[in-house]
């Protein structure tokens, strides 16, 4: 039994242990410096050749609003290859919010996966790979 007055602050499980906390800030840059290298290389590749970057046909994206990769690269490029190299250099330099932001961006992530399985046609193994990454940023923020 205490006999201080101050009252006592209710503390995490992650803030109980800091070992926890720090191996998923860690877990959480390299998983987003994987999706964001991705990112950035799918997104270039895209834009020099938006007629068949890495042996891709416009008949892929047949079923989507696009006739070229060109505006698919910039999304690829700035949503899925930037974002996500910025949100980990904002865990690396502990930034406020970057690990909720880390957490949204794994949402994000997700439903861009979904949207792709609804427009279209072709199933990529990359598609399932990265909705599971997207999970576990999403897990590893909370």
């Amino acid at each position: 039994m205490s006999t201080s007055i101050r009252p006592r602050h209710a503390t995490t499980a992650a803030q109980s242990r800091p070992g926890t906390l720090r191996a998923a800030r860690v877990s959480m840059v390299i998983l987003l410096l994987f999706v964001g290298l991705g990112g950035v290389f799918g997104g270039v590749e895209m834009l020099r050749r938006p007629l068949d970057p890495m042996g891709m046909t416009p008949e892929l994206i047949s079923g989507s609003p696009f006739d070229t990769y060109t505006w698919p690269g910039i999304l690829l490029l700035v949503l899925v290859g930037l974002v996500p190299s910025v949100l980990a250099l904002g865990l690396v330099i502990r930034r406020t919010g970057a690990m909720l932001f880390s957490g949204l961006f794994g949402v994000g992530l997700m439903a861009w996966i979904g949207v792709q399985w609804a427009l279209l046609s072709d199933r990529l193994w990359l598609q399932p790979a990265m909705f599971i990454v997207g999970a576990a940023i999403a897990a590893l923020a909370t």
